[in-house]
């Protein structure tokens, strides 16, 4: 059903693009998408904190954070806290985390977010999420979404509702409701089945209106979130006047930054039809100590969304303003979401850096670091070009 939604969201995409002049730097909407994964999440944290690295130094700033330059912040799962820890503000109204500061968190918090001896999740979660929960509620506190220092994108499901519940700054004004406290979203988006148990709160609207929420991983809706942080650009594009001279998803308005978590190449080969002819439920969900049908439905979300999202960027001639970045081969230890130990983070950690050397994705004849350090050079020049327009 996910996948069947991307297509419709691509055929939108083709049927509204119009245009065919490359804008300049100034007029572009700037997006970064970060995928769920779990303790993988140190992969894309590695990744942005060369990006910052690079923004601060062009703009001989150390206090530059990506929160800055970028309009749109999605993340999914994992990806939702990554999102919040570098959009949500501190007592000094500045990102609460740099990037350079987010591997850390997770080696911290990691190994009591995933204590090591769980049971296998077959009778119940396999972590009580209690852990989690206060971290992010201690560091968090009272932060509301509405607070965040850029557009925030955070997708979850609501079990009751049984449909997705998108958190989206640019929404709070059509549904006061979702204006919730920045813990609770991103409890909800991490909470992904089998894992850790589903997250129930309450939201006032401001109109002394209660609403509940029941929610499940934003991984059930997108573990890739690109597709649902372009829709918001839409959106935006339709009502928030700074936006108002993009075309409805004229890609070559957007600059794109998808970051994945890691694919796997252990699977590639595991499963057969053969082997799987006669698997009932149980094979399904608990196989060889995995869970091949969660595996094979968030590869394909996450690979198809990237597809998709490839395809309009170069049917139409602006695949260099799109650069998705994702380690295709793990191993191991390395492609559990839980896997905590301090062996695996540095695996993980290590294959972030290592990464950065790869071939990027788009087809462009450089490495990811070459693409990431062309990508920190337009970020840094549309941010000078929008303080000088600002202060005439």
């Amino acid at each position: 059903m996910a996948t069947m939604g991307s297509f419709f969201i691509l055929f939108f995409l083709v049927l509204t693009t119009t245009g065919s002049t490359i804008s300049v730097v100034g007029e572009m909407v700037t997006v970064l998408s970060i995928d769920g994964g779990g303790i993988k999440g140190i992969i894309p944290a590695t990744v942005l904190s060369f990006l910052e690295s690079q923004l601060q130094e062009l703009d001989n700033d150390e206090n530059a954070r990506l929160a800055d330059y970028f309009d749109v912040i999605a993340g999914t799962s994992t990806g939702g806290i990554l999102t919040t820890m570098i959009s949500a503000p501190n007592e000094k109204g500045r990102p609460f985390s740099a990037a350079k500061d987010i591997v850390s968190f997770y080696f911290e918090h990691g190994p009591k977010i995933f204590p090591p001896g769980a049971w296998p999740p077959i009778l119940a979660p396999k972590y009580d999420g209690k852990y989690l929960h206060k971290v992010l509620q201690d560091k968090l506190g009272e932060t509301r979404l509405h607070q965040t220092l850029t557009n925030v994108v955070i997708p979850t499901f609501d079990m009751k509702k049984f449909q997705p519940t998108i958190f989206t700054k640019s929404e709070i004004a059509n549904s006061p409701h979702l204006d919730a406290k920045m813990s609770d979203i991103c409890i909800g988006t991490s909470a992904a089945p089998t894992y850790f148990p589903p997250y129930y709160f309450e939201n006032d609207d401001g109109k002394g209106n209660q609403y509940e929420f029941n929610l499940i991983d934003g991984g059930v809706v997108a573990a890739n979130p690109a597709l649902v942080a372009l829709s918001t650009v839409t959106y935006s594009a339709e009502t928030d006047p700074s936006f108002a001279y993009i075309k409805p998803l004229d890609v070559k308005n957007i600059l794109l930054l998808s970051l994945g978590t890691g694919t796997t190449a252990d699977f590639a080969g595991k499963y057969t039809a053969q082997e799987a002819a006669n698997w009932g439920l149980i094979s399904w969900l608990f196989h060889n100590n995995s869970n091949p049908l969660r595996d094979m439905q968030s590869e394909a979300s996450a690979t198809m969304n990237d597809y998709y999202i490839a395809t309009i960027y170069r049917a139409l001639g602006a695949e260099t303003n799109y650069l998705r970045i994702e380690e295709n081969a793990l191993t191991g230890t390395t492609t559990q979401m839980d896997n905590a130990t301090e062996a695996n983070m540095n695996l993980l950690k290590q294959i972030g850096e290592n990464l950065l050397k790869k071939p990027a994705s788009n087809g462009n004849s450089e490495t990811n670091e070459e693409a990431l350090k062309r990508f920190a050079k337009l970020l840094s020049e549309r941010k000078k070009l929008r303080a000088n327009k600002a202060s005439q």
